[in-house]
């Protein structure tokens, strides 16, 4: 009988009259809920409708990240966001059997880093809530990404001055907004080079397919929950958008929009590098990707000039010349 009504209601809701985007959020609360059980779901409702918000919260924006064995890469990855305006960085160690700790110890102590231990298997959702419901007052704007991924402004100098530009173009409160990926490839690299990975992986591919996901940020008041890597379960009637300020929800934004601000996803760097990210395994599902062929060109056809303002700034920072 169960599965019968939860069978009505889904169909039922792909004729209702309602505009395209409004249909995909129901549909993701939906599966949402066949995933966790209503039970879950309406918990989940209550602490985030019940929930006060006495003021508003003291860091502006925040970038929470689950982390294994990406201690050479993070903190170019962390001056870099601290850059264009990341306030806080909530690390969750999944794992990790390199010298993480010893690499953010000067971060954590400074409380640029909250740092937690976060052991298992698919972990990246759960400690995605975790930080969800510890940082829903202390945080106003909280993006959620991986080590090899730089949100990267384009007509701006930093993302807080594209989330208010943004907010004044909608004249609305912003939930959510979706930037899209730029996919970057081997850059004829077969071994890992010296310097700075934003550098050295120049090249991608603007025509990929892969650059309709995006990843969020998100105004944690209106967030109540996560089950997927690249957006959340708002309340009803959250305005979610993209990078242009259009309507959007899910995972995707077809076609990507480059123009404001994108993530530049170093997702192979070197092949040496790439065989190391397939070996570590996946946050999210326990099986492991297939190796690829050593292609020189994959996703590197194109070159991309968005990091070129930051590097010098970035280069100071890292001690780099």
């Amino acid at each position: 009988m169960k599965a019968y009504i939860w069978h009505i209601i889904s169909k039922s809701a792909k004729y209702i009259n309602l505009p395209p985007v409004v249909k995909l959020k129901i549909k993701n609360k939906l599966k949402y809920i066949q995933s966790v059980g209503i039970k879950k779901f309406l918990t989940d409702c209550t602490e985030c409708y019940l929930s006060k918000a006495n003021k508003e919260p003291e860091i502006f924006l925040a970038v929470t990240a689950i982390v294994k064995n990406e201690a050479p890469y993070i903190k170019e990855w962390l001056e870099f966001h601290k850059l264009v305006g990341v306030e806080k960085f909530y690390i969750y160690n999944n794992d990790s059997t390199d010298n993480l700790y010893e690499i953010l110890k000067e971060y954590i102590q400074s409380q640029e880093v909250i740092y937690k231990e976060f052991p298992g298997q698919c972990n990246q959702c759960k400690a995605y809530r975790d930080s969800i419901k510890h940082n829903r007052h202390k945080v106003k704007y909280m993006a959620f990404i991986d080590i090899d991924e730089f949100i990267t402004p384009i007509q701006y100098d930093s993302i807080p001055q594209f989330l208010l530009s943004l907010k004044k173009q909608i004249n609305h409160n912003i939930d959510a907004v979706g930037i899209n990926w730029i996919m970057h490839g081997f850059n004829e690299k077969a071994t890992k080079p010296e310097g700075l990975v934003c550098e050295n992986f120049k090249h991608c591919s603007f025509s990929t397919p892969n650059n309709k996901h995006v990843k969020s940020i998100v105004d944690l008041k209106s967030v109540i929950t996560m089950n997927n890597p690249h957006y959340c379960i708002h309340k009803i009637g959250a305005k979610t958008i993209n990078a242009e300020g259009n309507d959007m929800a899910g995972p995707f934004n077809e076609p990507p929009t480059f123009k404001n601000i994108v993530i530049n996803h170093y997702w192979t760097k070197s092949y040496e590098e790439y065989a190391q990210k397939i070996n570590r395994g996946r946050a999210t599902v326990k099986t492991k990707r297939g190796m690829l062929p050593f292609e020189p060109k994959y996703f590197s056809e194109d070159i991309d000039y968005s990091m070129d303002k930051f590097l010098p700034d970035l280069k100071k920072k890292m001690g780099a010349n």
